[in-house]
């Protein structure tokens, strides 16, 4: 039987969406950091009778990767999908410029998928059958006051997809890439800013399990926010800056 893996798992998205493909009958290998909180997951699903693997691992550490796909292999079977969901990213400003930060932004977000598409697409071409799906960001579409490593990092992960996905056709390896807007993924959590066309975490994870059930090549949501991306896609740039100016996070010190 074939498995799906699902990084950042432990929480938010990715812990939604493992227990809704678990749920379906596919065996889970479960990745992220979080060793604890993944074996509760695990747990949680063995209890409803499904199959899962809890396997602590970071995502930006190459050959942790590659051990943590072995392991999920050996226990699950092939691995038939892949959803690359682990990411995130905290302010970045100028003053200072921190090559530090950006570096961890931009690892995590676009090389962490990176590392576990290269342990898993060689079977999969060998299979020739598998499924790799993106979580990206409407922070993709252009660049956003006081983040600029994590707005550079997704628009990096889906353009790297988007190409991965014409060099793949024909070879029954299916490419997804799914870019949310703000998710609320902490219910009950108060946010001090206050985030415009905010989905709430389950309605968001429901839709992007349809959206890789149906193997889409590319899916954005929620609608008013897409449509205020694409106006900012086709500002002038003058016009952009003007109207963003200042309204980023400030990074912390």
């Amino acid at each position: 039987m074939s498995s799906t893996v699902i990084t950042g798992a432990s929480s938010g998205i990715g812990h939604s969406l493992a227990r809704r493909i678990a749920a379906s009958g596919a065996p889970v290998a479960l990745l992220a950091r979080r060793g604890e909180l993944l074996e509760r997951l695990a747990d949680e699903i063995r209890a409803a009778g499904g199959r899962a693997l809890a396997l602590p691992c970071d995502v930006t550490d190459r050959r942790a990767v590659g051990v943590a796909i072995e392991a999920a292999e050996a226990a699950l079977g092939p691995v038939a999908r892949l959803v690359a969901n682990a990411g995130g990213g905290r302010a970045t400003g100028v003053d200072p410029f921190d090559v530090d930060l950006i570096t961890e932004v931009v690892t995590l977000n676009f090389l962490g998928t990176v590392h576990c598409i290269e342990a898993v697409l060689p079977g999969m071409l060998e299979r020739r059958a598998g499924h790799l799906v993106a979580v990206s960001s409407l922070a993709a579409s252009r660049g956003l006051p006081g983040a600029s490593a994590y707005s550079a990092s997704k628009a990096a992960l889906t353009n790297f997809m988007e190409s991965l996905r014409i060099d793949l056709r024909g070879r029954g390896v299916d490419v997804t890439v799914i870019a949310p807007g703000f998710v609320r993924t902490k219910p009950g959590k108060t946010n001090k800013r206050r985030r415009p066309l905010r989905v709430d975490l389950e309605p968001a994870t429901e839709r992007m399990w349809r959206v890789i059930q149906a193997r889409r090549p590319y899916d954005a949501f929620p609608a008013g926010l897409v449509a205020l991306t694409w106006l900012g896609r086709v500002l002038p740039a003058s016009w952009y800056d003007r109207l963003l100016a200042g309204r980023g996070p400030t990074p912390k010190s």
